[in-house]
């Protein structure tokens, strides 16, 4: 399993829900690193936190929902 990516203000992610994905860039990140704001390539702002059973960004910190990719 590989480690989870250092969130940094600028990286460029991916946005998966539902089969679709959508491209976007960090923003802002909060909460030691734990929460980040992501905006989309249509101009939507999305939070996301971290949850701590998965180690995946999810909308809320959720188990389901849209998950945040990391691109290196």
């Amino acid at each position: 399993m590989p480690l989870r990516v250092m969130p940094r203000i600028g990286a460029t992610v991916s946005i998966e829900y539902l089969g679709v994905t959508v491209r976007g860039v960090v923003g802002s990140i909060e909460a030691e690193g734990r929460q980040v704001m992501v905006e989309t390539e249509d101009g939507r702002s999305v939070q996301f936190a971290l949850n701590r059973a998965t180690a995946t960004f999810t909308i809320d910190g959720s188990q389901t929902g849209a998950r945040l990719s990391f691109h290196p």
